[in-house]
């Protein structure tokens, strides 16, 4: 296993490993924000969104909320067709298209750009965000998987320090 330099370096330090840990955990949302809106944007200039660029862009932004930015990027979708005077098979569309984008992300982005840099498992994650959002609302659900993150870290340098 080849282990980078700043990966040796910060495994004995549970700050800078958790620094480490958030850096990647920024970098992947921002990159999984931009694929997404690409994606958005395909879907919904082909399913003749008026504004999509307007929409792509901003229901990419939303989809940093987890659970409800892409339920917000739809509504805006079909808000903006209902406005534009879209029919019904237009609309059906942009839920396809928004159905495509958010298998992606769910089963393919997110697992390969966050999930196994930072070694959660998915239910783990899916508990945290629950307890996140229930404890403290959508700032929680922001601040969640960050959090289980850093906790990860300290928990295995504690747990290895033990066994040690």
């Amino acid at each position: 296993m080849n282990v980078m330099p700043e990966e040796r370096e910060s495994a004995g330090n549970p700050i800078r490993e958790s620094v480490r840990v958030l850096g990647l955990y920024i970098k992947g949302q921002i990159l999984i924000t931009g694929i997404v809106t690409v994606l958005y944007a395909v879907g919904f200039a082909i399913a003749k969104v008026p504004f999509w660029p307007i929409v792509a862009i901003f229901g990419g932004l939303c989809n940093v909320i987890p659970k409800f930015g892409s339920l917000i990027a739809l509504g805006l979708a079909i808000f903006a067709g209902w406005i534009g005077g879209s029919d019904l098979s237009h609309m059906l569309m942009v839920l396809a298209a928004w159905v495509v984008v958010q298998g992606l992300e769910g089963f393919v982005l997110t697992p390969r750009i966050l999930g196994t840099p930072l070694g959660l498992r998915p239910l783990a994650v899916f508990l945290a965000l629950i307890l996140g959002s229930l404890l403290f609302g959508p700032i929680g659900l922001l601040v969640a998987v960050p959090l289980l993150a850093v906790g990860n870290v300290f928990w295995r340098y504690y747990r290895g320090k033990s066994e040690r």
